[in-house]
């Protein structure tokens, strides 16, 4: 899931009664666009500029994370990726610093819940190639950080993954694995390009693999995890209804899903909740949801620990 710095700081400000209640202005109404143009618009909504500097401290972003893992455990999820992106923090804390303080949140959080976890560094693709190159060499030389994976996300449409191949080669030597937004808010070539070019060991969503029967086979015969997140294509208008979901489709062909809350503040969904619209929607049982259990585990950035985290049982694809 996405760490949402600025949205978790501007809660933090809220219960400490300095957040600048002001409603931000929009252009237009997010209900009024889909895909990405709605994401950004309702992260507007909640954006950092509500919070003042003085709340970017490695206290409070230790806090925010410690709080993520600590609403994690309340779900019975045992091992958490927390993907760190955000221009702001990285401005003034430096990546160092930023990277440093989730690291510290996290052990605070593993120490007090037992919840396993690690840190996906995100970058965004409409901040350009040299930016993305740039936070990966930082990132890489800090090795406290715990930085076990990059992932490339943004404006799929406007930016391909091959503009990332130099941060990808970065982070692989770094040895992090590889992670893409792909096939999201475009089509199927995205996630065969994030996969050729770019090396992806996991497809961020991927839903649309489904529309390339070439592709799906690919994706089940090299056990490629899809990171799925069917409340937030909902929720961002890329899918009509649970039902029409191409979740089953996929596990019916034995491609390796994974059920993912994505955004949890933003959009109001946690894993739990993944899990039982899956079942209820889509007829999943139990050792199906198992099975992606088990898909995800395997797929983790540090296996050995997601494997430990969730026992034998579970990890048995």
């Amino acid at each position: 899931m996405h760490l949402e710095t600025s949205l978790r700081l501007c809660r933090l400000a809220d219960r400490a009664g300095c957040a600048d209640t002001r409603e931000p202005y929009l252009i237009s109404d997010p209900k009024l666009h889909h895909g990405y143009d709605r994401l950004r618009r309702l992260r507007y909504l909640g954006r950092a500029a509500r919070v003042p500097d003085s709340l970017y401290t490695i206290e409070n972003i230790a806090r925010i994370t410690e709080e993520l893992i600590e609403e994690a455990a309340t779900k019975n999820v045992r091992y958490v990726e927390v993907r760190v992106g955000g221009r702001r923090g990285f401005t003034l804390l430096g990546v160092r610093g930023m990277l440093q303080a989730v690291a510290e949140g996290r052990r605070r959080g593993a120490r007090s819940t037992g919840v396993a976890s690690s840190t996906i560094l995100t970058v965004v693709r409409e901040r350009g190639p040299e930016e993305a190159l740039e936070l990966v060499e930082a990132a890489a030389s800090c090795e406290e950080c715990g930085v076990a994976g990059l992932d490339i996300s943004g404006d799929e449409a406007n930016f391909p993954p091959a503009l990332f191949a130099r941060a990808c080669n970065a982070a692989r030597d770094a040895g992090w694995g590889i992670t893409i937004h792909a096939g999201e808010f475009s089509g199927p070539a995205s996630i065969w390009t994030a996969i050729y070019q770019l090396g992806a060991n996991r497809i961020g969503h991927g839903f649309r693999a489904v529309e390339d029967p070439e592709l799906v086979d690919y994706l089940s015969t090299h056990g490629i995890p899809l990171e799925l997140c069917p409340t937030s294509n909902l929720r961002l208008g890329i899918v009509r209804s649970w039902r029409e979901h191409p979740l089953r489709t996929l596990f019916d062909h034995g491609v390796h899903v994974t059920l993912n809350s994505d955004d949890p503040i933003l959009l109001g969904a946690t894993l739990s909740d993944e899990f039982e619209a899956a079942q209820r929607e889509q007829g999943f049982q139990d050792a199906d949801l198992e099975r992606m259990t088990g898909y995800a585990a395997n797929g983790a950035f540090h296996r050995d620990v997601a494997l430990a985290a969730v026992g034998t049982p579970a990890a048995t694809p």
